[in-house]
């Protein structure tokens, strides 16, 4: 079993938060994505790289000491926009997303456009991502959202992304106000509940469950 290490290079919130109080009806603030760095058998990968390039290049510095030109890959996990601010940081690596997320969206997308251009380049996930790395679809959010499965610390970890928002989204088997399936996002989190030791959601910070932390 090949034990991978991660680290979180940015913790992200959401714009509005209903377990705050707010209105799902106004945006309180700018989003932001959780993005990790995995690293595993001499390979540097970012998933979700969540801030402006210039920035996203800072914050891995910051964070891990590499320089962009060592990552590898880029995954994304679905294509909204807060959740590949940064990947024009890395025009060396490999950038890869889901098949059903990158077909989906080019029937949304024009050509031409600079997310076009973006969709272009990415390479379908299922082709392989790293050995012990396993993709797992998580629709709801969107149709094409997939999440990462990988073990660490003799921990089960998912990369849960959109399909688990926040620690307090997934407690309450909620799902965001702009989720396309409601009834697809909640078989999601139960499906990741079944597995995960610990969870890396999209928009928080990452936590333990099943007894742990």
């Amino acid at each position: 079993m090949t034990d991978i290490r991660w680290d979180i290079l940015t913790i992200g919130h959401l714009s509005r938060n209903k377990f705050w109080g707010e209105s799902d009806r106004q945006a309180y603030r700018a989003p932001r994505c959780t993005c990790t760095l995995i690293r595993t058998q001499g390979r540097n990968i970012i998933v979700d790289p969540s801030c402006p390039p210039e920035e996203m290049v800072t914050v891995l510095e910051q964070r891990t000491g590499l320089k962009p030109q060592q990552i590898d890959t880029v995954v994304l996990t679905h294509f909204h926009g807060d959740h590949r601010f940064g990947i024009e940081a890395f025009p060396e690596a490999r950038w890869v997303m889901a098949s059903r997320e990158i077909e989906d969206c080019k029937l949304k997308v024009s050509e031409g456009s600079a997310d076009r251009q973006i969709l272009n380049k990415l390479q379908p996930a299922e082709e392989g991502i790293s050995a012990g790395i396993e993709l797992l679809a998580t629709p709801g959010h969107c149709m094409g959202h997939h999440s990462l499965v990988f073990h660490s610390e003799g921990m089960k970890v998912v990369l849960a992304a959109d399909a688990v928002m926040t620690k307090d989204f997934f407690f309450a088997k909620d799902y965001y106000f702009n989720t396309v399936d409601p009834a697809a996002a909640v078989k999601s989190i139960e499906a990741i509940a079944e597995i995960a030791d610990l969870i890396i959601p999209g928009h928080d910070n990452y936590f333990y469950i099943k007894g742990r932390g």
